[in-house]
């Protein structure tokens, strides 16, 4: 609060680095009331940001993170809110294929930059392991639990430690999003990947995760349907709660069933978009087997199959485009060839 003081004496100040490591929440209090004037950057263990975001998207941010902590039930143990915590960021955060560079030749410089500012990603619900990580940091830290960043990787790829009752656990929310919005176990969060009742009482889970679910839906499954794929996506997307899914994490989990139920069939999954305007990229995933084609409809809350000619028409067109590295099933037809 003494910088605050400071602030209001200084009309010459305009970027505010927060301390997220060590979060007052006085202070973010004072800068929703009044920080209009202000662009907002991160920091941690004195080391400052250097990307800045709005006003607006700062107090749009804060006040989802209010409700995500208003939200955490009651008579939880400090590992349960923190568990709590890792699987609601999980379910409304994602990646954006939009700013990988092996997918596209050309990409927002300024879009990438404000997803790796944590009010940016939370903004935007689309983030990067730098700011997946910062975020949960902040959440753990604004409700008393010792957390902190490790990097893991020569490339600087980053995971959370949380530190409870002496013992110390390791996360990496980035990998684990896609089992999170699927409500499948967990494979990240250190020693707690499958505890039921810890995942019922949070409100992760109902009865069971959704693996289990899947496994009693396709155990009768007829395998020589010749429409055995698009019974599986029906079968499953209710269950997955697909439609609360994004692209990219959709894509993981039906890789992994298939793996599962239909290891010998020759499936894939192809990123594509729908090209509306210069870099504002509509994802969706191709599924792809004997010449059929499905897709998630979120419109619809549903797959739906896809005309193969269509598809390449609407790619001839430019109206439907291929994510850089994407390699479509060849068909023994020439236009697809030429593709």
């Amino acid at each position: 609060m003494e910088d605050i003081e400071e602030l209001k004496k200084n009309n010459n100040i305009k970027y505010i680095n927060i301390d997220i490591s060590n979060p007052n929440k006085e202070v973010l209090t004072y800068l929703l009331e009044h920080g209009e004037k202000y662009s907002y950057s991160d920091m941690i263990d004195e080391k400052k940001g250097y990307i800045y975001v709005s006003y607006n998207i700062f107090k749009e941010s804060e006040l989802i993170i209010l409700d995500i902590i208003k939200g955490i039930p009651s008579n939880l143990s400090k590992l349960e809110i923190a568990r709590y915590l890792y699987i609601t960021l999980g379910k409304i955060i994602g990646y954006d294929i939009n700013i990988l560079p092996d997918k596209n030749e050309t990409f927002n410089l300024k879009n990438i930059n404000t997803i790796n500012n944590i009010w940016g990603a939370i903004y935007n619900l689309k983030g990067t392991n730098i700011s997946f990580t910062k975020i949960y940091l902040y959440l753990c830290r604004l409700t008393g639990i010792n957390c902190h960043l490790i990097a893991t990787s020569n490339t600087g790829y980053l995971k959370n430690v949380l530190t409870i009752d002496d013992s110390n656990i390791v996360t990496d929310i980035t990998q684990d999003i896609p089992f999170i919005q699927a409500s499948f176990k967990t494979k990240y969060f250190l020693g707690y990947n499958d505890n039921t009742e810890m995942d019922k009482k949070i409100k992760y889970i109902k009865n069971d995760y959704s693996e289990i679910k899947i496994e009693q839906a396709l155990k009768d499954i007829n395998y020589n349907n010749e429409d055995l794929i698009k019974s599986i996506l029906l079968k499953t997307q209710s269950i997955i709660n697909t439609s609360d899914m994004k692209p990219i994490e959709l894509s993981v989990i039906y890789d992994i069933i298939f793996q599962k139920y239909c290891p010998s069939y020759n499936i894939s999954i192809n990123n594509l978009f729908i090209n509306n305007t210069y870099n504002n990229k509509q994802h969706f995933i191709l599924i792809s087997y004997n010449n059929k084609h499905y897709s998630y409809n979120y419109n619809r809350s549903s797959f739906v199959e896809l005309s193969h000619d269509e598809i390449i028409k609407n790619i001839e067109n430019n109206k439907i485009g291929i994510y850089l590295n994407e390699k479509l099933p060849i068909i023994n037809n020439s236009k697809e060839k030429t593709i």
